[in-house]
């Protein structure tokens, strides 16, 4: 096996039908004296294939079989096999992205009319209602963060913020949505020294430039920034344009921790829920003193 193979190797290796057919055969056992070449192939069309798999690290001789190695299982079942049970059912793959583009069906309803046509299908086997609709599952505080980014780059008109977590990239990033015209009310928990509004006092006192002195002073006078202090946030979200919403669950042995959260991509029933959730914290949470001297 190779120290190393690359992603476009394997790809280039899968678009071959014959090869993939050897793959497919190698999974369950190929007899190595077998005279019959995976169809109506020549015999050096079929040894060239097979050197070119055993180089690749996916196939390997075991005694008197050519099976597939660990690294050919998973490629078979991840792409092949899977990509030949998905094709099998390309009219319910397509009836769901019809059911998609509907206005007049709720989104919820929508996610259980793609269950039952899943559950219907020979795709249960080889996916799981997050592979089809709009959301995942994220048990990662990394992946969390790539997610949040995701959603502010999606960003047109308005962003609900509120969270007890603080990540440099999310923060820029929010800010430069704000530069673009986007709307941004921030409900801030974060620990006192790590604050928002502890944040932006420190690049107003000692700002790395003038060009993000004049944007920080700019933001904090303009009517779509807002900017609350909340003391008790049992957990975060974000909603962007009144569609897109990730919230997190909450860690029960330790709430200071993450533990689980939720994206949702087309949902405007539940960003509308979050958003009143959002109004109603907001409610008893003062507004930054920053904002308060400034305006």
């Amino acid at each position: 096996m190779p120290e190393t193979v690359t992603s476009e190797e394997i790809f280039s290796i899968l678009s071959d039908r014959i090869s993939t057919n050897i793959i497919k055969s190698a999974y369950s056992g190929l007899r190595a004296s077998s005279k019959n070449y995976i169809g109506n192939i020549s015999k050096k069309q079929f040894y060239v294939r097979l050197k070119r798999l055993r180089e690749a690290g996916l196939i390997e001789k075991r005694d008197t079989f050519y099976r597939t190695t660990t690294l050919g299982s998973l490629i078979y079942n991840a792409h092949i096999k899977t990509l030949e049970e998905a094709l099998a059912n390309f009219w319910q793959l397509k009836a769901i992205d019809v059911l998609k583009t509907r206005k007049d069906f709720p989104s919820f309803q929508k996610e259980i009319v793609i269950d039952e046509i899943i559950r219907g299908s020979n795709l249960k086997d080889i996916v799981n209602l997050t592979h089809l609709s709009g959301f995942a599952v994220i048990k990662d505080f990394n992946r969390l963060i790539v997610e949040v980014l995701k959603v502010i780059d999606n960003a047109q008109k308005e962003i609900y913020f509120a969270t007890r977590y603080h990540d440099p990239h999310v923060s820029a990033r929010t800010f430069e949505k704000f530069a673009k015209g986007v709307t941004i009310h921030f409900l801030d928990a974060n620990p006192e020294p790590i604050s928002i509004e502890n944040r932006l006092n420190a690049i107003l006192r000692t700002p790395p430039n003038r060009e993000t002195f004049e944007h920080i002073s700019n933001m904090i006078k303009s009517s779509r920034f807002d900017l609350k202090r909340a003391t008790n946030l049992p957990a975060s979200f974000i909603v962007v344009d009144g569609i897109q919403v990730i919230y997190e669950t909450t860690n029960f042995t330790n709430p200071e921790q993450f533990a689980l959260a939720i994206a949702h991509y087309d949902d405007t029933y539940l960003a509308q829920q979050f958003i009143k959730y959002y109004q109603l914290l907001s409610n008893d949470a003062p507004t930054a003193k920053l904002l308060q001297s400034v305006r």
